[in-house]
């Protein structure tokens, strides 16, 4: 049985009010801290994947300056591929999601009534 004055929940478990959203992978291409390979280096090894090119081209790594491998020890300087995690990992801010940019066709039966950028609709089909 739980101590009522307990600041946990029910089971023993963190209180059940802290909203954090869902959960985002601990790895490099989602951190802060990491910045990304050239898109030349990309481009490249995705058609050596793809097996478009002949030539062997090596995972293209990012670099990061805060990698810390375990706990207490140093930051380093390191070049890691986009898979990569370490314990310094800070979640980038996600990016604001932008409307008025699709592409829209409106119907009437089997003719088309108005077609044109979702942010030029007229009110009258809204």
């Amino acid at each position: 049985m739980t101590d009522p004055s307990s600041p946990l929940g029910h089971n023993g478990g963190p209180p059940l009010d802290e909203d954090e959203g869902p959960p985002v992978p601990r790895y490099c291409k989602y951190c802060r801290h990491w910045s990304a390979p050239s898109n030349w280096e990309v481009h490249a090894y995705e058609s050596f994947q793809l097996g478009l090119s002949r030539r062997r081209v090596k995972r293209p790594t990012g670099s990061c300056d805060r990698v810390l491998i375990r706990p207490g020890k140093p930051l380093a300087f390191s070049a890691t591929t986009d898979t990569f995690g370490c314990f310094n990992f800070s979640a980038k801010p996600r990016e604001p999601f932008t409307r008025g940019h699709g592409f829209v066709t409106i119907y009437a039966g089997d003719h088309v009534v108005w077609q044109g950028w979702e942010k030029d609709l007229p009110d009258e089909y809204r």
